[in-house]
């Protein structure tokens, strides 16, 4: 390790509540939060074909960058550090992230130090709706049906992952916002990430950087693989059948499904709230839909 110390943040997500966003909006901050003692080091720095996240972390602890040879605070952003999304599976998904934890513990031994982690969480149907169409984009096409088997809305259970990566040996500070309240909590996050001064000159990125699906463009994506069309087709469909464009998002689950879902959302947000050693920014979204 450097001579110096320092604490480490890592944002690990999760996957499709923004993180991009987050990432891109650190990384053009880069600069400006080492001035303030602060290291970014995002999914550019941490993603290499010839070697594990946890050896980018690692290397990059040990080889000062020329121009911020010593920091205070460590932040990084990977959201695929502690499982990646959408593996290809044969029987339905019991939980999601199993390794988390284990990697986290992993990750905080070799650094030989705590870890202050960060996660979003999502309504669990928004959330199976954006991985399924992240799939699409990626070129794996199944219907919809079938998805929805192998990714069961009850195993996305928030409350069990918090639970398990409070428990991890080596995690520290374990904060928690829901996608829902991003916008509105994005100080307050970089704050928590960087400190309140380097959070100054966190700017958040004017537009969004993953935009959904729609309906439409769902079902041609699904025609196209019907007729063995190979072309590019995510590129086309996204382009000429946008969200952006007055098209009804992609949505596979029903009022009353979304519904019964958002009810275990809730449970689940407050029993996370109410967890020893967590901090849950405050749950505005969560919040509204208890008063409604």
């Amino acid at each position: 390790m450097t001579e110096n110390s320092f604490s480490v943040a890592f944002h690990i997500g999760l996957h499709k509540t923004a993180t991009s966003h987050l990432q891109k909006s650190l990384l053009a901050a880069k600069p400006a939060v080492a001035e303030f003692g602060v290291r970014y080091l995002g999914p550019t720095d941490l993603r290499q074909p010839d070697r594990s996240v946890l050896e980018c972390v690692l290397q990059a602890a040990v080889t000062p960058d020329p121009s911020q040879p010593t920091y205070d605070r460590l932040v990084l952003s990977e959201e695929n550090y502690i499982g990646v999304l959408n593996i290809p599976r044969q029987k339905p998904l019991l939980k999601h992230y199993p390794k988390a934890a284990a990697r986290l513990t992993e990750l905080a031994q070799a650094m030989g130090r705590e870890i202050d982690v960060f996660l979003a969480i999502r309504r669990p149907t928004e959330f199976l709706n954006a991985t399924y169409c992240q799939q699409l984009i990626s070129g794996r096409v199944c219907p919809v049906a079938s998805y929805r088997t192998l990714y069961p809305t009850n195993a996305v259970d928030w409350f069990d992952l918090v639970s398990r990566l409070r428990a991890a040996k080596g995690v520290g500070r374990l904060v928690v916002w829901c996608y829902e309240d991003y916008k509105t909590h994005f100080p307050a996050i970089c704050a928590a990430l960087v400190g309140p001064a380097a959070a100054e000159v966190v700017k958040p990125l004017d537009r969004r950087v993953n935009s959904s699906l729609s309906a439409a463009a769902v079902a041609e994506l699904l025609h196209r693989d019907q007729m063995h069309d190979k072309g590019p087709i995510t590129a086309d469909a996204r382009r000429l059948l946008a969200v952006e464009a007055g098209f009804p998002r992609f949505d596979a689950y029903t009022p009353a499904e979304h519904a019964a879902n958002d009810a275990l959302y809730l449970a689940q947000v407050a029993a996370i709230g109410a967890m020893p050693g967590v901090s849950l920014l405050e749950p505005l979204w969560a919040t509204s839909s208890m008063r409604a």
